[in-house]
């Protein structure tokens, strides 16, 4: 599969250097912008090249104008854009890049990153091993997974989401005015949610 991710400064390198060591076949080609952005653009097509070829677009840009040009242009092209933690018309848009759930237009990007699933082997009330099926573009998902080995069972559950978070880049604060979790709590607990339903369906 080939996705094009659009980056502002350096953005999305955290999730791309996820993307190339977890993804298996996903191709990706990288455009970035500068860091430094005025706030109102007038022609974002200067930004923005038209003649892009993806099956996906992944938006890190974090600049109202340049999201909704981007989308414009996916649109015309009949490409799906996911744009994580926002609000852009148009776009796929979970809270986080790990609460992406199964959304079959994102193809072999969806089926191998967004909401965690996973499948535990357990021994003598230990983790033994924690397979990754699906997780976290970042690669928070798979470095947690290798860190609660050994564990027993009840601190990995609890251990699992703090390894997750050391890891991943989603804001730690609560938005102004806006009565819901901070994105790095949400992304704990989407893990904890998928280490207890995978350790559920064992027994």
């Amino acid at each position: 599969m080939r996705v094009a991710v659009f980056q502002r400064g350096e953005r999305g390198e955290h999730k791309i250097k996820g993307i190339r060591k977890y993804g298996g076949g996903i191709e990706l080609e990288i455009f970035t912008v500068p860091e430094a952005l005025p706030e109102i653009i007038d022609e974002p097509e200067e930004y923005i090249p038209g003649d892009f070829e993806a099956e996906l677009v992944l938006d890190f840009l974090y600049h109202p104008d340049l999201s909704e040009f981007l989308v414009e242009v996916a649109k015309r092209k009949g490409v799906p854009v996911v744009a994580p933690g926002r609000s852009i018309t148009g776009a796929i848009t979970p809270p986080t890049c790990c609460g992406l759930g199964d959304v079959e237009k994102t193809g072999d990007y969806g089926r191998r990153f967004g909401a965690p699933e996973l499948e535990v082997e357990v021994r003598r009330g230990r983790v033994a091993e924690v397979k990754v099926k699906k997780g976290a573009p970042c690669g928070a998902t798979w470095e947690a997974a290798g860190r609660v080995k050994g564990m027993r069972v009840e601190e990995a559950v609890h251990r699992f989401a703090l390894e997750v978070q050391f890891v991943c880049r989603a804001a730690a604060g609560y938005l102004a005015g806006v009565s819901k979790k901070a994105p790095l709590h949400f992304a704990g607990e989407v893990h904890i949610a998928a280490l207890k339903k995978a350790l559920k369906k064992r027994q």
